[in-house]
């Protein structure tokens, strides 16, 4: 009931529309995946601060040990390998394995039907890329010179009139 069928669009339509409207309301926490980047520490003591201060960030603050783990254990490197360690383990499987484990249905179904043939001859699992690069623009390498352009315009056109453009300023 009341679900929307995304169709496309720019994604100022949607996520962005009512940043300048509610940026700074006191329940909403907004980051870039690029401020985020640039200083993860600051980012991850700014969600436990907007969680709740006393409970998660005062902690994270007095023990240099915890925030250095919850670094570790959020870093694009540790969930890429976490990843792509899971993913080795359910090529291992056979249909059986797979169709008895604990995986969503939707998985089970894609990871039984997966044809041996597709596999390394050596037995191991393949590679998969599913995490691509984890870093600062990088969909420039997935973009045309006519795509970029032609995006960069729409942004303009959708952001005209608030500050959301500043906020990739550095990056565009």
């Amino acid at each position: 009931m009341g679900s929307k069928l995304y169709t496309g669009g720019i994604f100022v339509d949607g996520s962005l529309k009512n940043t300048p409207l509610h940026r700074n309301d006191p329940n909403v926490l907004f980051l870039t995946y690029e401020a985020i980047l640039e200083n993860t520490a600051e980012a991850i003591l700014k969600i436990a601060s907007f969680l709740d201060d006393a409970k998660y960030a005062e902690p994270l603050r007095q023990d240099p040990e915890k925030l250095n783990n919850v670094l570790k254990y959020s870093s694009f490197k540790h969930m890429k390998e976490s990843v792509q360690s899971s993913l080795d383990d359910i090529i291992k499987m056979t249909p059986d394995e797979i169709a008895k484990s604990d995986l969503p249905d939707v998985l089970k179904n894609i990871f039984s039907q997966i044809p041996k043939e597709h596999l390394p001859d050596d037995g191991s699992p393949p590679s998969v890329n599913f995490i691509r690069k984890g870093i600062i623009g990088d969909w420039r390498n997935h973009f045309s010179e006519d795509q970029s352009k032609r995006m960069d315009q729409k942004f303009a056109e959708r952001t005209k009139g608030t500050d959301i453009p500043n906020l990739w300023k550095n990056y565009m």
